[in-house]
Parts: structure tokens; sequence; C-alpha cells
């Protein structure tokens, strides 16, 4: 299946570098319309995915021929205009980005697993500076405004270690948060055994294939309405089409708060009958771990305010790293300042 989104949000950045030249039309068609005029756009290719309009307001479907040459393109929702592709180039920068933060551009040198366990106690490494960093600044309980006082007319060694502790207690929270869950998420597939969980919700073989003599498959309007009377506080975020009989629809739903816009359920319906087969649990403890560990590292829940306040946060190591070698800076200084006074008056006695 094509599919190379990342486990974050990052739909504004790219229609910053990828602008799309068109607005998306009022009204929606709905997805059984979308599959016919992507099926129609080329005869060749056969819809194999349709996500529901994202931030950018245009369906995104996925399409392939017999699951090659797959490809991404864009559907206006109100006429169901299937236009352009969502061109592999868009990868860029993102790809390496996240390789970068998940990997260290390592994976071609140690392989993918070493990667993510480097990554993993490199974090391990930053929530022990920061464990220490709260140690170090801790001023006592009687002395605790002195801890977040910046002063500014005793030289610029006492002015940039006072932007360098207060700065780094205030957001210690945030960026230990973004610590711990980068951890777990570079040892994703182990702590859950080490819990006694295992890594994932088991779904059943026979929930996406099952045995049948009947070729029929459902029109996806039938399946959706079906899906509407049945779960109607959900929210339809993609459904995944079957390409052959006995191959089940695939419908993701976001069911009350989640981490994310993504889906956090899945429902595996039969294509003959509409029968459920079996859905996932979004209340289920390895589901809501696996949701909120991306969720809160990612910051993809809260909205956009969420997203600012992480960003801020998110460049406060950078701040902590210039006002840190700042201050090494002006102690060196000052060490050989005084290494030359102390010559001076060893010469002069």
């Amino acid at each position: 299946m094509y599919n190379w989104q990342y486990p974050h949000d990052r739909t504004e950045v790219e229609s910053w570098l990828y602008p799309i030249d068109k607005e998306p039309t009022t009204d929606d068609v709905g997805v059984a319309a979308i599959q016919q005029h992507a099926d129609a756009w080329n005869p060749e290719l056969k819809t194999e995915q349709i996500e529901l309009p994202k931030k950018d307001g245009f369906y995104h479907v996925h399409v392939s021929k017999d699951g090659k040459d797959a490809q991404v393109i864009y559907a206006d929702p109100g006429t169901g205009e299937v236009f352009g592709k969502i061109e592999e180039e868009r990868r860029e920068p993102f790809e390496t980005i996240y390789n970068l933060h998940r990997y260290f551009l390592l994976t071609s040198v140690i392989g993918k697993k070493q990667a993510a366990s480097f990554v993993g106690w490199m974090g391990v490494g930053m929530v022990l500076i920061l464990l220490t960093g709260v140690y170090l600044w801790w001023p006592g309980i009687k002395k605790l405004a002195l801890g977040f006082r910046i002063v500014r007319n005793r030289g610029k060694l006492i002015h940039n270690m006072g932007l360098h502790k207060t700065i780094g207690i205030i957001s210690i929270p945030l960026l230990l948060l973004a610590a711990l869950t980068g951890v777990v998420n570079a040892f994703e597939k182990s702590i859950p055994g080490w819990a006694g969980f295992k890594a994932k919700e088991e779904v059943p073989a026979s929930a996406k294939q099952y045995e049948t003599t009947d070729k029929t498959i459902l029109p996806v309007d039938r399946v959706l309405g079906s899906i509407e009377q049945s779960y109607p506080n959900s929210k339809l975020v993609n459904i995944l089409f079957p390409q052959k009989p006995g191959e089940s629809y695939q419908i993701g739903l976001k069911e009350g708060f989640g981490a994310s816009d993504k889906s956090n359920s899945t429902v595996y319906m039969k294509s003959s009958t509409g029968q459920v087969l079996y859905k996932t649990d979004p209340n289920l403890t390895i589901n809501l771990y696996n949701a909120w560990r991306k969720g809160l590292h990612f910051a993809t829940w809260g909205g956009t305010a969420m997203r600012l306040i992480s960003f801020v946060f998110g460049i406060m190591p950078l701040v902590l790293m210039i006002t840190g070698i700042v201050i090494w800076q002006l102690k060196a200084r000052a060490r050989k300042r005084n290494k030359k006074k102390d010559k001076t008056t060893v010469a002069a006695a």
C-alpha cells in the first residue's frame, strides 16, 4: 500500500513549500462520487484508499495498478474533479528531516533498528541533562524566587547565567515530556513487551481477507451508510477499498477525543454483505499508548495553539545551547585574565 505519511502533521508546512494552484469548492459530492472520478481519471489505475478532506481542503486519493505504480492524487470535494498528483518530490525536505530526527541518518550505516536505539539512548541522555539541570537550578524553598531572577546590571556572565537558568527551568516540563516520549517512540516495540503487552492490537487475518464464493462488492455509499447508522458519533477519516472479492472494506474512524485528527479506530467490513468482521478498540491500553506517545511528542492534539507552544519550547534547547556557550566563553576568558594577573603578581614580587 502506497502511504508515505509520517506520524506528524506537516500539511501546513507542505502547503507553504508546495502551494496548490486551486481552491476547494464548497459542498461535498461524497466518497462514492470521488471514487468514480478517480477511477475514470486513469482507467488503468484503481482506487485503493480515499482520505477525507484534510487541511488543504481536498480529498487525497490513493490509486495504483494491481498494487504497483501507486500515487496519490487530489480530488475537489465540491465537484469530484480529480487533478494533479502529490508527487514523490513533495517528500522532501520532510523525509530527510524525519530520518534525521528519528534515525540520525544512520539507517544505511547501522540499520533501522540500531539507528532508532541510538537515537533512543540520545534521548535518555537528554532526560539526564534536563534532570541534572533541575538539580543545579534548585535554589531551595525559601529562595525559590531567586531561581527565576535575571540580573541585567552585573555583567554579561551573571546576565547570561540568569537567562540560562530561567529559560531552562520554564522549558523543562515540555522538554522533558518531548524527551521522554521520544525515548518511548525510539523503543516503541520493546517497551510494551517489557510491560507485558503486545506492540499493537492484533487484528484477525480473517477480518482483512476471508474465503467466499460471492464476487459481489458493495458500493461504497452503502457501506458508509451502514457505518453512519452503526456509529453515529464517529467521524469518518479514510476508507480502504477491497481490490478483489474476499477482501474487506477498512474504514478509519475517529471516536471521542484523540491524540490527533487521524483515525483511532478501524472497522473491518465484509465487502459482499456489509457485515462487521472486526472493530479495533480506541480505548484499549495499547492503542491509547500508541496514539498518545506520538500525539504528545509531535503535538498533534490541542490544535494550532498547542503546535505554536510546542514550537516555541522546541527551539529553547537552541537558546540554552547559545547561552551555555556564551557562559563557557565568558568563564574561559575570566580564567585567562586571572592567570595573567597571577603571573603579573608573581613577577612583580
